[in-house]
């Protein structure tokens, strides 16, 4: 027996070899460790430049996507996700299509979204699930804007914030959201960055991996938007006829068009006609798409857009000053912008279309003639206020299943024992799925290596 016990001398449970649980243990230098460790995190996400939440947001979408392409997508836990959101958001699916994997991989993943879309639509009234890979990268940008909240009391994180770490909309959360004092030095900051020329894009609205595909894309709308004004003197229904024949969504390709006319017209326009202060307001991605065209009125647009974030910023300021006790209404009207102009003139656009479809369908030989062509896609389906025209939900019926098959077909032929047989048009289904899962993939535009749909090539 050790004298220890002989004389009933104490013993720490570390002496005695036993580890208490978490709960048990002393809490002297815990907090101040789990402070420099908040603080750590927070610094290394500030000194790598703008924006350390957009960072960590494109970053872990980038990850998941790289995890689907090489193992995820044979998990059933990323399969129900995908299936159950119908495919991902056109800009994922746009990175999945320049991967060096879509030859093998797309067919797979169109198996999954054709899978989900049909099923939802045989429930109406259900909606398809959030983008995962979305998800995955809003998930790490709410846990960026926590680190740098609980280390905000830490000077160096506060300065670079204040300086310009994050982009101007990151900026507005965390003063939302951070306590009044800071909230009013943080407004203070972004309303004095935005009274500076020049002012990035990529501060004035967040980073956009997405814009360059965008702009990629949208120069091919350019003899679209030509086509139509050289057509403005013809029938409406020959028109529409033009609209609906072209392999592609026609409501996706009006509100495109129109999206990108007005776009074109806001950085053009100079003089008496262009956009009044109202018809300059844009969302993010509009924003992007803006400057990609470029023009002599992009300035002033973009500058407009400054003055109604300083306006916000100072209302914001003024009102938290006089009773800080609202600070989470104030946020929320902080966070709130204006309706994009972009948006709206693409919505009205899609609907206008939509409404001409329903007219056309009246007539016995456009209703004839619209089930011999492409369909609108099964996102404008599935958004149909009500239940579309029974002619509209057939087309669309029809069309998903013969892209099931093809799909069926491209997996059966990747099979190793069928590589002596011919390879059929099914191989090129990849590239087409796009056009009737969600035309905005490729911006309402066809399939960039098909003009028609095959059911009219075939005609």
């Amino acid at each position: 027996m050790t004298r220890a016990l002989r004389t009933g001398a104490a013993r720490s449970p570390r002496q005695w070899g036993v580890r208490l649980p978490w709960s048990a243990r002393p809490d002297h230098g815990r907090a101040a460790e789990r402070e420099d460790h908040a603080r750590g995190e927070a610094l290394r996400l500030v000194r790598d430049g703008l924006c350390a939440v957009c960072r960590e947001r494109d970053v872990a979408a980038t990850r998941w996507l790289s995890y689907f392409v090489m193992e995820s997508h044979a998990q059933e836990g990323t399969r129900a996700r995908v299936h159950a959101a119908a495919g991902l958001c056109p800009g994922h699916t746009r990175c999945l299509l320049a991967d060096a994997s879509a030859p093998w991989l797309m067919p797979q993943f169109l198996d999954l979204a054709v899978g989900g879309g049909t099923r939802l639509l045989g429930e109406p009234g259900t909606g398809p699930a959030r983008c995962p890979c979305c998800v995955a990268g809003d998930d790490a940008a709410e846990r960026a804007l926590e680190t740098l909240l609980r280390a905000f009391d830490h000077a160096p994180v506060r300065d670079a914030v204040r300086d310009g770490a994050v982009c101007l909309p990151h900026a507005a959360a965390l003063a939302a959201r951070v306590p009044a004092p800071y909230a009013l030095e943080l407004a203070g900051a972004a309303s004095a960055a935005l009274a500076q020329e020049p002012c990035e894009t990529a501060w004035l609205a967040g980073a956009d991996e997405d814009a360059d595909a965008r702009a990629e894309l949208h120069l091919r709308m350019d003899p679209l938007l030509l086509d139509e004004e050289q057509g403005r003197s013809r029938s409406v229904t020959d028109r529409w006829n033009a609209d609906v024949g072209r392999g592609c969504c026609p409501l996706c390709l009006a509100e495109h068009r129109a999206t990108w006319r007005l776009l074109r017209w806001a950085a053009a326009a100079t003089g008496p006609g262009r956009p009044a202060r109202e018809e300059c307001a844009l969302c993010a991605p509009h924003l992007y798409d803006l400057a990609a065209i470029g023009g002599p009125n992009v300035d002033a647009v973009l500058a407009e857009n400054r003055s109604q974030w300083d306006a916000r910023l100072s209302r914001f300021g003024r009102a938290l000053s006089e009773s800080r006790k609202a600070q989470t209404q104030l946020g929320t009207h902080l966070l709130s912008a204006p309706r994009c102009r972009a948006c709206d003139a693409g919505d009205e656009a899609a609907q206008r279309q939509a409404s001409l479809l329903v007219a056309q369908l009246h007539d016995p030989v456009q209703a004839e003639r619209y089930g011999h062509e492409h369909g609108i896609c099964l996102r404008h389906d599935l958004n149909w206020q009500g239940r579309p025209p029974a002619v509209v939900r057939e087309v669309s019926t029809a069309r998903l299943a013969l892209l099931r098959w093809e799909i069926d077909e491209t997996l059966r032929e990747q099979d190793w024992h069928t590589r002596h047989e011919i390879k059929g048009s099914a191989a090129r289904v990849s590239a087409r799925a796009p056009t009737l899962l969600d035309g905005r993939i490729y911006a309402g535009l066809p399939a960039p290596d098909e003009s028609r749909h095959p059911s009219n090539r075939e005609r």
